[in-house]
This record gives structure tokens, C-alpha cells and sequence, in this order.
């Protein structure tokens, strides 16, 4: 008859078992990671457990899940190279720390951030084929005993698994991409090569080779565009574009994309309106990247927008700590079969004539750039009424 501990540790490796089955069948690449550390946490019965990952192109490691409510707060911050989890990525061996007060690499911010006051923790390496790709860590034991090599050998052979997962979540998304993206060349190569064709027949007039020749400058810019919008998208998934989080004016930043886009707005006859409140609105974000998301979603407003018609910006705060944002115009609208479809990558709404405009991948960049906030964005439309999109951002704390 086995004794409780020796109960306890085949309950462990069956649930360790049951949980391989489901990172091997996860190939989305955010619902496997917070699979990862929720499954390290339990296994480890500790308070807090975080995946941190190297970007292959600085080198730099940084948190990219987190346990527990305040994920969002470390998500994407990078950590130094002389900090635990630097020093597990660099010599690819397992640190275990009972008392970090007693270790000069604990890195302090993740605990003031989250709220969780590290005590002791745990870091293993993950590797795929002897190549560290990042850490996996485990903070505080629940009962607040000392680490045990069982707790080891367990998020070690988890480690291990989840780095194999998490590899084949990226690729499965790159060749997914790839060929979406293939498929989608497709069109304006096959124009490219078509006029071309035409252009070398000597017989061709003047008037109707120019006309041929601006078709297939439109067709290289769309092939261009698409290509960028595809190397962009396929960043963002992959997890290698990491937010720069500061704190800014979303008024100013408001103000400075309407008036980058006034001109297309004048030439429709379109009247662009700020609805803001009296005192500057301030948010902790990455300004480019939120910068992209209002200029792409307000040009759009220009673009389906009705001749005479309106386009609003607005910002409210929704409780002390968070802002909505909402792009509203008042154009053709969006249909309802088409909205559940509205962000997904090559996915294009057709105009009243029956054509679909745009690469097809510039709300899917938008969605990606927002969920990396930590965020959602919405979509309301009606058609011939108007479409609003909206999403919240952290607002930044008072100086």
C-alpha cells in the first residue's frame, strides 16, 4: 500500500499527463501560455507563476504570461540579464530560491507590480533541441515551505513540453499565415503578369497602355501593402514586438491624427468632431502602437464614410483606472453576417458595387496591437446608419 506522499506524487505526474495531452492539441498560441502557467501553478501549488520568453532579434528576456488579476501590468516588460531568470536563460540550468532577500539578482518590480511579495521561487529553463527559448517560473509555495526537488523534476518535464508547444503554436501560425498570405498574392500577381503581357504587344495605343500601366502600379502597391501589413501581423503573433509601455496624452494624440487625416476628411465634405473631456486625458500604453490603431480605424471612418458626413472621437473614463475610446462615423455600416467576421486577417467587407477593398489585414494588425494592451475592441454597426469601434486603455496614474 503506498504511503500518501508516494499518492500524491502519481496524482501529480497523472495530472502532468492530462495536461501534455492539452498543449499538444493548443496550436493558439495566447490560450496555450495561460494553459502553461495556470498548469505550473497548480502542479507547484504556489501563489504566482509567469512564462518568459527571448526575442530572438535583441536577445532580451521578458514576461510574456502571467497568473492572477494584475497580468497585464508586467506582460512585456523585460527583465535584466543579470536578474534570476536572465541568469537561468544564459547558463540554461534550473535556480531554485528559498529566500530571495538572501539572492542579489532578484529583480523586485515584478512583485511591487503585481501585488505579490516574492519570497522564494523556482526557474527552469525551456529548450527546444538545447536551445533555451525562456523560463518558466513559480513564485511562493502555498504552504510556504521550501521547494522540493519533486516540484523540480515536475515543472522541469513541463518546461519541457511547453517549450515543444509553445514552438509549434508559432510555426502552425506562421504556416497558417504563410498560406493565407500566399493565396491572397495571388490576385494582384496574376494582374501584374496579365497587363504586362498585354504591354509588350506593340499594337497597343498609347491611351490604353498608360491605362495598363496604372493598373499595374496599383497592383504592385496593393501586392507592397499587403506584403508589410503580412511581415507586420506575423510579428505580432509570434509575441516579437514587444508594447513600449509609457504614459502620454491620449488628447494630444487625438487631436494629432485628426488633423493628419483633416485633408482626406475635407475632400469628402466630412466634419470631424472631439468629443473630450475638459481635463487631459492621460493613459499608460504604447503611443505609436495606439497611434496606428486610431489612424487606421479613423482613415477607414474617412474611407466608408457618406459624402456630408460625420466622424467622431471620443474618450470617457469608465472607472478611475481605465479610458474608452471610440471611433464612431456615420458611413454605410457593416452587415451583420459579415461582423463576426470583421477582424479576422484577409477578411474583406464587399462595397455596394460588390467589391472588397483594402489588403484585408489592417483591423486584424488593430485587434493584435489592442490585445497586446491586455485590451478588447468592439465593433456596433448598423447599416446605413454607422459603425463604432471602441476599446479600453489602462489610464495613466496621477503625476
Amino acid at each position: 500500500m503506498p504511503n500518501l506522499t508516494t499518492e500524491a506524487r502519481l496524482d501529480s505526474y497523472k495530472r502532468l499527463l492530462v495536461i501534455s495531452q492539452v498543449l499538444t492539441s493548443t496550436l493558439e498560441l495566447f490560450t496555450l501560455l495561460d494553459l502553461i502557467v495556470n498548469a505550473a501553478r497548480d502542479l507547484t501549488h504556489t501563489e504566482a507563476t509567469s512564462i518568459l520568453l527571448i526575442d530572438n532579434k535583441t536577445g532580451d528576456l521578458y514576461f510574456e504570461a502571467v497568473t492572477g488579476s494584475k497580468s497585464e501590468e508586467i506582460k512585456r516588460m523585460v527583465v535584466p540579464p543579470d536578474s534570476v531568470a536572465g541568469w537561468v536563460a544564459r547558463e540554461g540550468r534550473t535556480q531554485i530560491i528559498n529566500d530571495v532577500s538572501r539572492d542579489r539578482r532578484f529583480f523586485a518590480k515584478v512583485g511591487e507590480t503585481i501585488g505579490v511579495q516574492t519570497r522564494s521561487l523556482i526557474a527552469v529553463p525551456m529548450k527546444v533541441k538545447d536551445k533555451t527559448i525562456g523560463v518558466l517560473e513559480a513564485i511562493n509555495r502555498s504552504d510556504d515551505t521550501p521547494f522540493t526537488a519533486e516540484d523540480i523534476d515536475l515543472l522541469n518535464t513541463l518546461s519541457a513540453q511547453a517549450a515543444i508547444a509553445i514552438t509549434n503554436a508559432r510555426l502552425f501560425q506562421q504556416s497558417d499565415l504563410i498560406s493565407e498570405m500566399v493565396h491572397e498574392l495571388r490576385t494582384p500577381l496574376t494582374s501584374i503578369v496579365a497587363y504586362s503581357e498585354l504591354m509588350l504587344r506593340r499594337e497597343i495605343p498609347p491611351v490604353q497602355a498608360r491605362s495598363f500601366t496604372e493598373t499595374i502600379y496599383q497592383e504592385a502597391m496593393q501586392l507592397s501593402n499587403m506584403t508589410n501589413g503580412f511581415l507586420e501581423l506575423s510579428r505580432l503573433q509570434s509575441g516579437r514586438i514587444r508594447m513600449d509601455m509609457v504614459n502620454f496624452s491620449l488628447t494630444d494624440l487625438i487631436h494629432e491624427v485628426m488633423m493628419l487625416l483633416q485633408p482626406q476628411a475635407d475632400e469628402r465634405g466630412l466634419t470631424f468632431e472631439a468629443a473630450l473631456p475638459d481635463q487631459v486625458v492621460a493613459v499608460t500604453a504604447d503611443r505609436e502602437r495606439i497611434r496606428q490603431v486610431l489612424v487606421n480605424l479613423t482613415s477607414n471612418a474617412v474611407k466608408y464614410n457618406r459624402p456630408n458626413g460625420a466622424i467622431t472621437l471620443q474618450t470617457e473614463l469608465t472607472d478611475p483606472q481605465h479610458v474608452r475610446i471610440s471611433i464612431k462615423d456615420t458611413g454605410r455600416g457593416i452587415p451583420e453576417k459579415d461582423l463576426p467576421r470583421i477582424f479576422e486577417k484577409f477578411f474583406r467587407v464587399a462595397d455596394s458595387e460588390g467589391y472588397a477593398t483594402g489588403t484585408g489585414l489592417g483591423l486584424s494588425i488593430v485587434k493584435q496591437i489592442i490585445e497586446a494592451h491586455g485590451c478588447q475592441i468592439d465593433v456596433k454597426s448598423q447599416v446605413d446608419v454607422g459603425t463604432t469601434f471602441s476599446f479600453v486603455l489602462k489610464a495613466a496614474p496621477p503625476e
